[in-house]
């Protein structure tokens, strides 16, 4: 009966296919592979539990009983201290070489017994560089986390520089009265570091930007036969603003950065302690005398820079706007009140007491190593420059609101 004998062929075929999982992944045999599923058998073997692995464990078995895998190892306790015997399982890939890789915490068992091909796939795993963890992503509550933290660091430095500027009145204060206090080495030495070696520098730069200043603005006033106006312009601008700021900012980075570096220097070779030794006092000899010579030697840098600035510009006025050198000279004083010469040599002087303390309170705080020093150094720079832009900001607006420029 050829129709019986059909209906039996199909039964068969239906009995003999696989029977696949809830996902669609065969579960008698291998799905791409023909092979066993991967299995895992936790044997005692004389008091020592032994894992046996068996079936094949390459990629498609492995993904497609990933879930049971991954269930049935980490229940393992102290998988790397078990004895593990691959000498059963038919193949071997990288991901499943992986797998078990991860159950073992990145090392090989105490007792491993594989094939050697298996064996070399598990030393290229340890031999492999570590790849970087992924940086998660921040949330809201850590981004707020960050920002008190951060808050409260500013707050704490600002508080130690106002404790260290009340120290500095003090010792000023105790050295007016006791002559024989004042550390006079210091303070020239300070002047000589701060002061002489930073004329050129401070001369060419100024020269530069006066030259420039004097093109940008006489391009706009030749433009109005206003030729003659650079004079008043040009003062004005240097000696109330460009020549104060212009001669902090550089002394913020190098005048600032030395005396950090200076007296974090000492955190490593352990002068600090030896001055404490000695009785005498860190703060008069390293951070009062720097004040001092700071808050002496920016008001006379403010008038080199002036000159400079106002020679780079004058020099300009005449090659390009026809503005004879002599009466650009002659003309100054009558086009500039001298109210603006004093209000820059008040800032020179409040930005030397910035640079100073900035300076020396990011060197006092430092750590005994270079780590420390060249990290405390470099926000020494950041937030002395920050601060004399910060104050001069201020300090125009404040005067004028009061009417005073």
């Amino acid at each position: 009966m050829p129709h019986d004998h059909d209906v039996a062929i199909s039964r068969l075929h239906r009995t003999a296919r696989p029977a696949r999982g809830p996902f669609g992944a065969m579960t008698g045999v291998d799905s791409q592979n023909g092979g066993e599923p991967p299995k895992l058998e936790v044997e005692d073997d004389a008091g020592r539990r032994r894992v046996r692995l068996t079936g094949s464990w390459r990629l498609f078995n492995v993904s497609d009983h990933r879930k049971r895998l991954a269930a049935e190892l980490e229940a393992l306790d102290s998988p790397t201290e078990m004895t593990w015997d691959l000498s059963d399982i038919s193949a071997l890939d990288s991901a499943g070489a992986w797998v078990l890789w991860q159950a073992w915490g990145g090392q090989e068992p105490a007792e491993l017994n594989c094939r050697d091909p298996h064996r070399q796939r598990f030393e290229r795993l340890a031999n492999a560089p570590e790849v970087p963890p992924r940086e998660r992503r921040l949330s809201l509550i850590d981004l707020l986390d960050r920002l008190g933290g951060d808050l409260i660091a500013v707050a704490r430095h600002v508080g130690g520089m106002i404790a260290l500027l009340a120290g500095v009145l003090v010792d000023i204060g105790t050295c007016t009265v006791r002559w024989r206090l004042i550390p006079w080495r210091e303070i020239t030495a300070a002047i000589y570091r701060s002061g002489v070696s930073s004329i050129v520098l401070l001369g060419v730069t100024g020269y530069v930007i006066g030259v420039v200043m004097s093109l940008q603005i006489g391009v706009t006033l030749s433009s109005f036969g206003a030729n003659q106006r650079i004079i008043g312009l040009m003062g004005l601008a240097v000696l109330r603003e460009l020549g104060p700021v212009i001669a902090a900012l550089i002394q913020a980075g190098r005048a600032g950065s030395s005396i950090t570096a200076g007296i974090a220097g000492m955190h490593l070779t352990e002068e600090l302690d030896a001055l404490k030794t000695f009785g005498s006092s860190p703060r008069l000899r390293l951070v009062t005398s720097r004040v001092i010579a700071m808050m002496i030697t920016m008001p006379l840098l403010v008038v080199w820079t002036d000159g400079a600035e106002i020679m780079g510009g004058a020099t300009t006025a005449q090659l390009d706007l026809n503005v004879p050198f002599a009466l650009f000279i002659a003309r100054l004083p009558e086009s500039v009140q001298m109210y603006n010469f004093w209000l820059g040599l008040a800032k020179g002087a409040i930005f030397g007491l910035i640079i100073a303390l900035v300076g020396s309170y990011f060197g006092l705080t430092a750590r005994a190593n270079t780590d420390s020093l060249s990290s405390q150094t470099t926000r020494s720079v950041v937030v002395g420059l920050s601060l004399i832009l910060i104050i001069d900001a201020l300090s125009g607006a404040i005067l004028a609101k009061m009417g005073l420029i």
